[in-house]
């Protein structure tokens, strides 16, 4: 990053009040936190009821991307878990209909 980069970062970063919590803060202090998670950015909002509507529009719109992500996955995965129960299914219902019962054991 060049010093102008960071120059213009800095300078483009709002200035927050003292109660505002940052999502590094969120993550170092709150189990099971990272940027993939949107419970992270959940709470950013929670925690933050100060920003402008842009930043909450931007926070809002990384969750529902981050929940449209993970229902595609959950749907995915519904579907290979769902092929092997087809297939268990169909395998059942090739087996021979007269296998022969197991001797009883007397006492």
């Amino acid at each position: 990053m060049s010093d102008f980069d960071l120059i213009n970062s800095i300078a483009s970063e709002p200035i927050r009040p003292p109660e505002h919590v940052s999502l590094e803060q969120i993550i170092n202090e709150v189990p099971n936190m990272d940027l993939k998670t949107p419970a992270t950015y959940a709470l950013y909002l929670h925690y933050n009821p100060h920003l402008d509507d842009g930043e909450r529009e931007k926070v809002t719109a990384i969750i529902e991307k981050m929940r449209q992500e993970r229902t595609q996955i959950n749907k995915r995965n519904i579907d290979y878990m769902d092929k092997h129960i087809k297939e268990k299914c169909d395998e059942e219902t090739l087996s021979p209909p007269d296998m022969p019962t197991p001797p009883l054991l007397r006492s």
